[in-house]
């Protein structure tokens, strides 16, 4: 049995999971703070220069979910899911997904993005291992502060290696899909690297290295 790994955001889906998620809820009646949009883009533009304070990040973009009880948290997850995350589903993502089931491959998506997303997605792709920005809850409230190691850079490395551990499995010899240069560490760990409509910087280090680039678009 082979392990197959897929990043999220911008490689299964047409976009990034959490920005799309703000924006959702920015245009409910859901209170968020002034200016919530502008300051999850000038967030994500750190994300793509390597530079994003994870740990700030969340806090802020789940300030909006604080407040609301555990009932109200799941049905609007459930409602972003059904509604924005569906159209935002790449077909040949999918089918990839299919052809690794097939295979009798081990799938497992890992993620930058909050737990409270990831695993959601996740079961929406009929995958049943991912592993995400763990999210803490007191009480059934999202509190937005981090648990333990974040699915972030060599965090996906260090998280995959305990997954990987607990099963008897080899990470090392996995196949790993990503389109973002902040996934160097796992896409470097792993036997075979695909860049996925890689970001340029990735586009640029994946051309040099000889890795297999494709897209899914």
């Amino acid at each position: 049995m082979s392990l197959a790994l897929f990043d999220l955001d911008n490689t299964l889906i047409n976009g990034d999971s959490a920005q799309a998620f703000s924006e959702f809820l920015a245009a409910s009646d859901i209170t968020t703070p002034a200016n919530f949009l502008d300051t999850n883009h000038a967030y994500m533009e750190d994300y793509e220069a390597g530079r994003l304070d994870l740990g700030a990040y969340m806090k802020y973009t789940l300030s909006p979910l604080s407040t609301l009880k555990p009932e109200q948290t799941h049905r609007v997850i459930e409602l972003f899911v059904n509604e924005v995350i569906e159209s935002m589903i790449l077909p040949k993502a999918q089918q990839l997904l299919e052809d690794h089931k097939k295979a009798g491959d081990e799938l497992v998506i890992i993620s930058a993005t909050g737990s409270h997303l990831v695993h959601p997605i996740a079961r929406r792709f009929g995958v049943v291992h991912s592993l995400a920005v763990d999210i803490e809850f007191v009480d059934g409230y999202i509190t937005g502060e981090i648990i333990g190691i974040p699915t972030f850079r060599n965090g996906k490395v260090e998280r995959i290696a305990e997954w990987s551990e607990q099963r008897g499995i080899s990470y090392s010899n996995a196949t790993f899909y990503s389109d973002s240069h902040n996934d160097l560490p796992l896409l470097e760990a792993v036997s075979r690297p695909v860049a996925v409509d890689p970001d340029p910087v990735l586009k640029n280090i994946a051309g040099e290295r000889g890795w297999e680039t494709i897209s899914l678009r």
